[in-house]
């Protein structure tokens, strides 16, 4: 019997991170607004600096070398860094051929369905001209994300 093509037009990208490696290029002096600033795009920076201005700030009051970067903004980049590298493998053309900002990991907190403050499921949102020429706004992928212990995994479903 011949064996027939998947029915749907879908792509999957996976990732893994290894937490440490992260660390260790957060710890190189003033890389820490060099990687955001190369691999977050404008909302996920926005995200980024509401989430963590408090620490955020007491790094900046330092005039010599800054503290280590705290553990919870090395997950929470590693985690967007394999979140997007899924993301851009889960891409119709490839990984090549989409960059770093030209997806966004999103998770929506609204009182909804689910009472006040409840995160729902994170998501991919492809953007601009990202897809085979199409404009890519708003067109949307699934993510799933895990951290456990030095690792982060992600895994992006997308259409193709």
């Amino acid at each position: 019997m011949k064996p027939l093509p998947f029915p749907f037009p879908l792509n999957i990208g996976t990732d893994i991170v290894h937490i440490p490696r992260i660390a260790r290029l957060l710890a190189r002096p003033n890389y820490l607004p060099r990687f955001t600033r190369r691999i977050l795009c404008d909302q996920e920076q926005h995200d980024y600096h509401s989430r963590f201005s408090e620490i955020l700030k007491a790094r900046a009051a330092y005039h010599q070398q800054p503290p280590p970067v705290p553990a919870d903004i090395t997950r929470w980049l590693a985690g967007r860094f394999a979140a997007k590298e899924a993301a851009r493998k889960a891409a119709p053309s490839g990984a090549a051929s989409i960059g770093w900002k030209d997806v966004m990991v999103r998770v929506q907190e609204d009182g909804g369905r689910f009472g006040k403050d409840v995160s729902r499921r994170p998501e991919i949102v492809y953007l601009g001209n990202t897809l085979d020429g199409d404009a890519g706004d708003g067109r949307v992928a699934k993510l799933s994300i895990s951290h456990d212990g030095e690792y982060v995994v992600a895994t992006v479903l997308a259409a193709g």
